[in-house]
């Protein structure tokens, strides 16, 4: 054993100590051979209303030319072959070959071509080197979409957002067949040459989000985060019929070529997949639509507000506490009253009320393509009282996520029907379309002639009262409603800060995009009609102008 030992020691001393430099400019020259074969990370593009593709995320591969000076035995003559292939300053070659230690980098960015070129010279004592970046033409925008390439334990993989929820497809791989034979040099040789020679590259990914649009969301969540001193903000763009997502904005967020200089690792979620809210009264219209649905109530249907309801032990008030007399179910959604909202729950029942909820998916997942997307919360509509009720029938005591709400808010504008959202349009390997995203409809919630109502309502809403006709557009039916939410506390109770919401579509009743914002805690100001309606005014107005939509009034 003794003897045994000693002879592995030697073998060790060998390889490790005396022939350390030898081995290590071979394995050197093996890691850039084994580089220039490992597959290229796909790219990931927006794609705009002409289909052109604009990079939203790029693999860059470089190379650079290092050594090490003791092994070089003949600076001259190496900087004769290399000039022959790369230009660089001859002093500052001879000066990094005439260092004392045993590495260096002689020249960064080679070209793939000239990378082979100088591997084939197998000049002692230099060899190239090389590593693969990931750069994001656009930075800040669009970065909770992506996500970004970073580490895990040492492996270098996609994080957050596309990146990760695409790894496989953009990664590529190496391959796993194995080669006919058995070739001169054993397994070592084989196992080489299939690292070499067998791999597949990673593919393109085309989004459904528009740069120009996405641009263009950016530009209003940042104006709203300054002029309102938020915490956050955000803007969804949606297709109602299909679930494609046209932009996806919110900050703060981060720079994906910067990722490491992040401290608050929350700044990585998503607030549309993995943040749930009370959403306040944008959930009233789906209060409504299933009254209407059930036929609870109708458009004819009346009821007297007294500017307060008991429910049980608790009061329930509008938002300004006044009373209003008898008003028509136009009128609840139009002044936005809270009394109305649980008279039509009520109307509806508990459980029919928590079966249309439930089938709005408000509790739910909505399966889109990205990772550890969270399903909304309504436990409370489990416990059974109907204060509970009462209270979701408004938008509070309930959360889900912005993305959730906004694909329950599509099946009114749809016709009915509640899609899966997607983010991906397909995935590309060269020219040819590998795999393309259809549309998919997880099941219908609504009968469409209720859907016509409640769009009725909502351009009425829009056209007579809404922020003074802020958000109008002259020729067309819009419907929208907007939200002012209490923000829960740490004790389970509510604070003095709201959340501002605002959703619409249009045209209203043949509608081409969705739009929800939110905004997070604004200082200085109370309702969401006063913050949200001019920006959702100013990006409705961009995407009608831009996709050429007629009037259709």
């Amino acid at each position: 054993m003794i003897g045994i030992a000693g002879v592995v020691l030697a073998r060790l001393f060998f390889l490790q100590v005396s022939h350390a430099d030898v081995y290590g400019e071979t394995a050197a020259k093996q890691h850039a051979a084994a580089f220039s074969s490992f597959p290229t990370r796909g790219n990931i593009f927006f794609s705009d209303k002409q289909g052109a593709l604009v990079p939203g995320a790029v693999t860059t591969r470089s190379y650079i030319l290092a050594g090490n000076p003791q092994k070089i035995t003949d600076a001259a003559q190496a900087y004769e072959e290399l000039s022959r292939v790369v230009s660089f300053d001859k002093e500052d070659f001879f000066a990094r070959a005439s260092e004392a230690g045993s590495y260096t980098v002689f020249l960064k960015n080679v070209s793939k071509e000239q990378a082979e070129k100088i591997m084939r010279l197998e000049i002692p004592g230099v060899w190239i080197g090389g590593e693969e970046g990931r750069i994001y033409p656009e930075g800040l925008i669009a970065s909770h979409a992506l996500g970004f390439v970073g580490y895990m334990d040492s492996e270098r993989v996609g994080r957050y957002g596309i990146e990760e929820h695409y790894e496989k497809i953009l990664a590529g791989s190496l391959g796993n067949s194995t080669s006919s034979g058995e070739p001169t040099g054993g397994f070592l040789f084989s196992f080489t040459k299939k690292l070499l020679t067998e791999k597949k590259e990673g593919a393109d990914i085309v989004l459904t989000i528009d740069p120009h649009i996405q641009s263009i969301s950016h530009q209003v969540v940042a104006e709203l985060m300054e002029q309102w001193d938020a915490t956050s903000a955000g803007i969804l763009v949606m297709r109602p019929k299909t679930g494609a997502i046209l932009a996806m904005e919110s900050l703060p967020s981060f720079d994906p070529n910067a990722y490491n200089t992040i401290e608050d690792y929350d700044l990585f979620l998503n607030p549309f997949t993995q943040k749930a809210f009370e959403m306040g009264s944008i959930v009233k219209p789906l209060t409504m639509a299933a009254g209407l649905d059930a036929y609870a109530v109708s458009e004819s249907t009346t009821y007297y507000d007294a500017g307060s309801v008991r429910v049980r032990d608790a009061e329930i008030k509008n938002y300004d506490g006044k009373a209003r007399g008898t008003q028509s179910m136009y009128d609840i959604l139009d002044q936005s009253l809270n009394t109305g909202a649980v008279f039509v729950m009520q109307q509806l029942g508990m459980p029919q009320f928590r079966d249309y909820m439930e089938r709005f998916g408000l509790g739910d997942a909505t399966g889109i393509d990205m990772p550890q997307e969270i399903s909304g919360n309504i436990h409370n509509l489990e416990v059974g009282r109907e204060v509970e009720y009462a209270t979701a029938s408004f938008g509070q005591g309930i959360a889900t996520t912005p993305l959730a709400l906004a694909t329950a808010l599509s099946a009114i504008a749809n016709g009915g029907e509640l899609v899966r959202p997607y983010v991906v349009d397909r995935v590309m390997e060269g020219s040819t379309v590998v795999t393309q995203t259809v549309p998919f409809v997880r099941r219908r919630v609504l009968r469409r002639e209720t859907t016509e109502i409640v769009s009725r309502m909502l351009s009425k809403v829009v056209d007579k009262t809404l922020a003074g006709g802020a958000a109008a557009i002259p020729g067309y039916y819009i419907a929208a409603k907007t939200g002012t939410a209490q923000m829960a506390d740490a004790d389970g109770g509510y604070s003095d800060s709201y959340l501002h919401t605002f959703f619409g579509y249009a045209p209203a009743f043949d509608p081409e995009f969705l739009v929800l914002l939110f905004l997070e805690k604004p200082v200085g100001v109370r309702y969401a009609s006063q913050t949200l309606s001019e920006p959702f005014h100013r990006l409705s107005a961009f995407i009608i102008n831009y996709y050429g939509i007629l009037p259709n009034r």
